[in-house]
């Protein structure tokens, strides 16, 4: 029997080698779904917003277990994303961190936080520290 985990993985990443497509952060969401064992129910979808100031593909991906969703905001340098996945099953941010870094992390701000009895921080960190 499946028995819920809740946990919420928070990232704001500056990056040097941004998605610019919405085919790239697609294969990107489908990449990660399989590295953390979980399973797609709806998408990838994901398009490219050309809104002045707001310039950038953006994207999400509905699981079995929750969701996972990315901003990128590709005209600032570097390249500012922020992505978040949450999932009541168990999984690696260590592995959400690895697959985050094929877009060349300059530095990341990233909270894991636990939801199964309220909202607590399991812990927050940055990289490079």
């Amino acid at each position: 029997m499946f028995v819920p985990n809740h946990l919420h993985f928070i990232t704001r990443a500056f990056v040097e080698r941004p998605p610019r497509s919405s085919k790239e952060l697609d294969d990107w969401l489908t990449e990660l779904v399989g590295l953390v064992d979980m399973k797609v129910v709806a998408g990838p979808t994901s398009v490219y917003v050309d809104e002045i100031g707001n310039e950038g593909v953006t994207g999400t991906i509905t699981l079995a277990t929750s969701h996972a969703s990315v901003h990128v905001w590709d005209h600032v340098k570097p390249a500012l994303v922020q992505f978040d996945i949450y999932s009541c099953k168990k999984y690696s941010y260590e592995a959400v961190l690895n697959h985050l870094d094929k877009f060349g992390i300059v530095s990341v701000d990233y909270t894991f936080i636990d939801r199964n009895n309220g909202i607590d921080v399991i812990f927050s960190g940055h990289r490079p520290e």
